[in-house]
């Protein structure tokens, strides 16, 4: 399997092609899986160039200690069932805590609608998904589902309505945005530039003008998704001193600088390139694996 680089993405070593945002993921489309799962689709409903199609968009590359590791098992369980996938990385745009995470949204719903993917999955970097859980939300085919999010450590629903886990699919009036799977026909009435940045809390406007073209939020409290914290919002540092703005601007600058953590959950997986987890690629011999710290999946963290 090869790893293809998306526009303007010219490493300068194998290293720096997984070091920087800016590239697509993906397998090139054939294989009987896949050709039975279109057939299936495309008798099901209208037309499609490419049915079932997802863009897995993820929020920026601060991954929390092993998140990518159980994004990218995600991934690649989707794509092993015959569904068209494909995982980009949001360059990170924002100047203060969380200040453009619309503009990113934007970024990733064009993308996803200029290539013809029929779903767009967003993504944070401090979640914790089975292999399944994409799967489990595609199934529904419900133009906007997310799973069930819990406040670490309450056990708390983020969202509402109060919900209960387990007792099936839910209507919501809005959730936390850790992960959201929309049918990308949803924003064909509201135009690819649907997010908003640095409003505070925002998911109750965004919810409210989906709610106004008719879509409403879904949530299937069986898949249960582990998150690294509750959410921080926009505008939360708007209060503090100056001194406190500047020094939390350095640390986003700071941030950036760093290499993303892309380290293994199993420091013995055979999937291992430079210290990386990478099972887009044909497993190494057990005698040429590298030894790799794990990555445990305590902490928080993401953007």
């Amino acid at each position: 399997m090869s790893i293809t680089l998306g526009p303007g993405s010219s490493p300068a070593s194998p290293v720096d092609v997984h070091s920087v945002p800016g590239q697509i993921y993906f397998w090139p489309s054939g294989g009987e899986p896949e050709a039975k799962h279109n057939e299936r689709k495309n008798a099901e409903g209208w037309g499609h160039l490419s049915p079932e199609s997802v863009f897995i968009a993820a929020m920026g590359n601060h991954w929390a200690p092993g998140a990518w590791n159980r994004v990218v098992d995600m991934f690649v369980a989707t794509k092993n069932s015959g569904v068209r996938a494909a995982m980009f990385e949001l360059m990170d745009r924002c100047h203060e805590p969380y200040d453009a995470l619309g503009t990113m949204r934007n970024e990733a719903l064009l993308m996803a609608m200029n290539q013809g993917f029929e779903w767009i999955c967003y993504l944070d970097n401090d979640i914790w998904p089975e292999p399944d859980f994409l799967l489990r939300l595609l199934r529904w085919q419900l133009p906007i589902v997310a799973p069930f999010v819990a406040e670490p450590g309450t056990g708390k629903y983020l969202g509402g309505p109060g919900l209960e886990a387990n007792t099936g699919v839910k209507p919501a009036k809005w959730t936390v945005l850790s992960m959201l799977l929309f049918k990308t026909a949803v924003f064909n009435c509201t135009g690819p530039m649907f997010w908003h940045d640095a409003i505070g809390a925002d998911e109750g406007i965004h919810f409210q003008k989906l709610w106004h073209y008719g879509h409403r939020l879904w949530v299937d409290t069986g898949v249960q998704l582990q998150v690294g914290r509750r959410p921080i919002y926009p505008l939360s540092s708007r209060g503090l001193p100056l001194e406190e703005r500047l020094k939390r601007g350095e640390n986003i600058r700071q941030r950036l600088l760093m290499a993303p953590d892309r380290r293994p959950i199993d420091p013995n997986s055979p999937h291992v390139k430079n210290g990386i987890y990478l099972p887009f690629e044909p497993p190494k011999e057990a005698t040429k694996q590298e030894t790799v710290a794990p990555a445990k999946q305590e902490g928080s963290g993401g953007a």
